[in-house]
């Protein structure tokens, strides 16, 4: 048995759990470390089931597999600091029943991606002491092998009881059959569905609509690079500050150039997102960088656009309204930062669930990047910067009085 050593986790379940991701061999023309390395959303295939068990609150897993030299899947697995997790690998049943003890144990295909909140369902069923949450598949314990080696050769282990010879529970977490992976064709149809599954489960009308579709085809692309999201935060940031420069010429032309670049600006910021939760590159600078990016082109967005109605129009009215949207949108980007950072990340958590939003939720988003093209487009930048001027300070004094409230 061969182990990699790498900085524990914190798990509630560290200590009375046991897991054990057991690989099926791949096709006969594949060698297993190339097979479980491929790619799957900008994620090696074994590395996406080892960080899921990890961030499910795992601290040590074992992966069982029979035949072939897994030697370099085990080097690049301890050499990727995302993995914080304890890995042995085992090719021998007894062995690993000696190390697996008595303790409960999470059995997996590993020929099928699993999520974390799936993970978290397995680990449940094993330590809740309710009747109500027995395991939801029961291995044969007295047929450890057996078991074991049906996964392996890609067979379904038949649901026999509990054996009579160990004293541990088991859970069997086969993965539903359209996420397995059998052929090559098969990585391409999970890639897929992972980017379709990328959004978040609090995505305004807009994004789930519009924005989702074409932050897609930019992550597609951005997959295939190094860059970072950090880096596509800040690219986004640039496209945002351009577009207002654009919206301070004033002219009828500058404003449909600056919100179609804030629009395109907007696609690429829910592209970093996406691209960290595939990657599993989400971090809390990174969560900071993105609200603080996004409000710097709002301010930015709303001054130029008065600043420009100014120039054109010589009237004083229009600098006051960019200066209260600039002053409403920096109040509420002072009460809503920490909260938005919150809720991004239970939308993340369970992006399958539509979360119920509040009032700040259905206001606090970038659908007004649609409405101001359209202001754009019809000439009628000044209604837009208007009903900002108002809304963003209204918006603020219901932030404040709901804070004031709350205390």
């Amino acid at each position: 048995m061969r182990e990699i050593d790498c900085q524990e986790s914190v798990s509630e379940h560290s200590e009375e759990v046991c897991a054990i991701l057991a690989l099926p061999h791949p096709p006969d023309t594949w060698p297993v470390a190339d097979w479980y390395w491929k790619v799957v959303g900008g994620t090696p295939f074994l590395m996406r089931n080892v960080i899921n068990l990890q961030r499910a609150g795992l601290n040590s897993i074992f992966i069982f597999g029979e035949g072939g030299n897994c030697e370099e899947l085990l080097s690049r697995l301890s050499r990727d600091k995302r993995v914080e997790i304890s890995i042995n690998w085992a090719s021998d049943t007894k062995e690993l029943a000696q190390s697996t003890g008595n303790r409960p144990t999470l059995v997996l295909n590993g020929g099928a991606l699993h999520s974390k909140n799936e993970i978290r369902s397995g680990l449940k069923s094993l330590t809740s002491s309710s009747a109500d949450n027995k395991p939801s598949y029961l291995l044969g314990c007295d047929s450890f092998h057996e078991t074991l080696s049906q996964i392996v050769c890609g067979k379904e282990p038949e649901s026999i009881g509990a054996g009579e010879n160990r004293n541990n529970s088991f859970t069997y977490l086969a993965g539903g059959k359209e996420l397995r992976i059998r052929e090559t064709t098969d990585f391409h149809a999970q890639h897929e569905r992972l980017l379709r599954e990328s959004g978040l489960s609090n995505d305004s009308f807009m994004d789930r609509l519009v924005t989702r579709f074409f932050s897609r085809q930019l992550t597609r692309l951005f997959l295939q690079t190094p860059i970072t999201p950090n880096q596509i935060t800040l690219l986004s940031l640039i496209l945002g500050l351009v577009s207002a420069m654009y919206f301070f010429r004033g002219t009828y032309e500058s404003g449909i150039t600056g919100a179609g670049l804030l629009l395109l600006s907007a696609w690429i910021d829910c592209t970093d997102g996406e691209i960290a939760r595939l990657k599993f590159m989400e971090s809390e600078t990174g969560e900071k960088l993105d609200i603080l990016c996004d409000n710097l082109v709002h301010f930015a967005v709303f001054f130029t656009i008065g600043m420009g109605l100014y120039r054109t129009t010589g009237q004083d009215i229009f600098k006051l309204l960019g200066i209260l949207a600039v002053f409403g949108s920096l109040i509420s980007f002072i009460l809503l930062s920490s909260t938005t950072i919150d809720q991004k990340r239970k939308a993340a958590d369970d992006n399958t669930a539509r979360t119920k939003k509040g009032l700040a939720d259905k206001l606090a988003n970038r659908d007004f990047t649609y409405f101001l093209l359209l202001m754009a487009v019809i000439g009628q930048m000044d209604l837009f910067l208007g009903i900002v001027a108002v809304g963003a300070n209204v918006f603020a004094g219901y932030l404040l009085y709901s804070r004031l409230r709350a205390t």
